[in-house]
């Protein structure tokens, strides 16, 4: 799974989440479980963290097994389209969150669409190598 640096680890102890992760004096955490709890819609300035937390994962996705990429664009995929409803419910008290709905989220889940299709391609090419290979021998 992609890692984020979250905060320095000098206060670190046995207590916290199993998904943080000491390595030297850093904190490593898996951005799909710094995404918001569900229901959970926050400021415009907490919708655009977690978008900014999707897009880094997003830009590692080159690095990963597309089976994993697959997984990780279904929980991004549930959440965006989540923050979507929820957007949108409170889109006629604030029409600011009707822009981040249409210009960011809304992108992101096109996005996260196109990189499923490139990770699911992945998987055949990678389904028909061992069938040539097990053909071959």
């Amino acid at each position: 799974m992609p890692k984020a640096v979250l905060e320095d680890a000098t206060d670190l102890s046995p207590a916290d989440p199993p998904e943080l992760k000491l390595v030297g004096q850093v904190v490593i955490v898996d951005p799909v479980t710094s995404l918001g709890s569900p229901g959970y819609l926050g400021t415009r300035v907490q919708i655009e963290a977690e978008l900014d937390i999707v897009a880094a994962a997003i830009r590692g996705f080159h690095r990963k097994q597309a089976d994993e990429v697959m997984r990780e664009v279904a929980a991004y995929s549930a959440r965006l389209t989540e923050l979507c409803v929820l957007l949108h419910r409170v889109e006629g008290i604030d029409r600011q969150y009707t822009r981040v709905r249409t210009q960011q989220v809304e992108r992101f889940l096109a996005e996260l669409d196109r990189q499923f299709k490139i990770a699911s391609r992945l998987v055949e090419v990678m389904r028909q190598d061992l069938s040539m290979l097990g053909a071959q021998t």
